[in-house]
């Protein structure tokens, strides 16, 4: 008899242990799984920088919107002009609600990409995104806020006779991070997870969810 209880406990605890489990579960699924990104969920460093356009570019400017951050070069030869088509993408599948959404473009490489430079490339991608540089200084600062790592390499030289402009490539990290209308660096997308499917549904859900 005594044994048949202490089974019966057993088991009831064990379905209690199992509910609470599920629980557990789906209360991760609907609050992390159903976004593309990874969660982040702390305050945006803030920074200001100066636009392609010369003028002096803070991030609470954009409080209101949903904020993508990228970071990378005008004279990359492959991954950021992908990304910031991948960006394009993005937009265009969002339609009208585009209109709630700024990508800025922060160069990794601040010496050769002037004001004037990143305005005849970044819009390239997109009418309506912002190259972002600054001086050496203040783009190593924000970089390590944002823990974006930066190495410039040595400069190859051209092989001809008269081909001697210097040319050097930046590794750098290549991630998007996604800032929410209130100012949190809210999902971050490395490499592997620039999915434009994937980032116009987080933007959806949260543009619904914020209203």
């Amino acid at each position: 008899m005594m044994r048949d209880k202490v089974l019966l406990s057993i088991l009831i605890l064990l379905i209690i242990a199992g509910w609470g489990l599920y629980g557990f579960e789906y209360y991760r699924s609907i609050n992390n799984d159903n976004y593309h990104g990874r969660i982040y969920h702390r305050q945006a460093p803030p920074f200001t920088l100066t636009d392609h356009n010369g003028e002096k570019l803070r991030l609470d400017k954009y409080r209101d919107k949903i904020v993508l951050i990228a970071w990378g070069y005008t004279n990359c030869p492959d991954i950021c002009p992908l990304t910031l088509g991948k960006l394009n993408t993005v937009m265009d599948d969002l339609g009208e609600q585009a209109q709630d959404v700024r990508v800025l473009y922060i160069t990794v490489d601040p010496e050769r990409d002037t004001q004037k430079r990143l305005k005849s490339y970044v819009p390239y991608f997109n009418e309506s995104f912002i190259g972002l540089t600054g001086t050496r200084e203040e783009i190593d600062n924000l970089a390590r806020e944002y823990g974006v790592t930066i190495v410039k390499h040595p400069p190859v030289y051209g092989r001809g006779r008269y081909d001697t402009w210097d040319r050097y490539l930046m590794t750098h990290t290549n991630t998007i991070y996604l800032v929410d209308k209130n100012g949190r660096l809210y999902l971050t997308y490395p490499h592997h997870m620039h999915d434009a499917k994937g980032i116009s549904q987080d933007i959806k859900m949260l543009l619904k969810d914020r209203g």
